[in-house]
């Protein structure tokens, strides 16, 4: 594996640090920014080549350039920079799919969600198809979840946790897909066409009783 310093960052569509650049200007700051950064991007590229119960902390900070310690001055687990890394990204995710969740016609929510993942290509590629995919479906779903709870079912002959776990597998496992093709060869348009027809006949269909 070469080694790749946080001065020729491979992704540049992490998502950012709990650290405000604009709360502090110190050289104490910028260096736990670089840090930060530096991290996230060693798992990603991580993620890539192994599965993430494979990697160690001590990988990941030899990944990034910086010193053992410094780790936990950021996250206690690697779990936690994980997690850190998947929340934001996740949520994001959730909040553009669950209007198809109780909107069949709803067909810009399905195209803003592709044209997300075409646009953060490189990040969720790493973590939708790399080591950690199946922590990335199980969160996914989680969040979906949560939020559906607060939603009225598409239909009344399907149980809201069953759509839900439909939408997510099925929304999950086409974009997977997707970003497992070479780039190019599917529009986002295209996918959402393809996804809002997946979704709308197998989730949202009318009740046929």
């Amino acid at each position: 594996m070469s080694k790749q310093t946080s001065s020729t960052p491979i992704l540049c569509d992490t998502v950012a640090h709990s650290y405000d650049p604009a709360s502090g200007s110190s050289p104490k700051d910028a260096r736990a920014a670089r840090s930060a950064n530096a991290l996230r991007e060693a798992l990603l590229r991580l993620l890539e080549l192994k599965a993430f119960e494979q990697i160690t902390v001590r990988e990941i900070c030899q990944e990034a350039g910086i010193h053992y310690a410094t780790f936990f001055r950021h996250h206690a687990t690697k779990e936690a920079l994980l997690d850190h890394i998947a929340a934001h990204q996740i949520r994001h995710l959730v909040d553009l799919t669950l209007p198809i969740r109780t909107q069949a016609s709803d067909q810009e929510s399905i195209r803003a969600l592709c044209v997300y993942v075409e646009e953060h290509r490189a990040l969720w590629t790493a973590l939708l198809n790399g080591g950690a995919g199946a922590t990335m479906r199980e969160e996914w779903l989680r969040q979906a979840r949560i939020v559906a709870a607060d939603q009225r079912p598409a239909n009344s002959w399907l149980p809201l946790e069953l759509g839900t776990i439909c939408s997510v597998s099925l929304i999950a496992e086409t974009i997977s897909w997707w970003l497992e093709q070479e780039a190019g060869a599917f529009s986002s348009d295209e996918i959402a066409a393809i996804l809002h027809r997946l979704v709308a006949t197998s989730t949202l269909m009318p009740d046929a009783g």
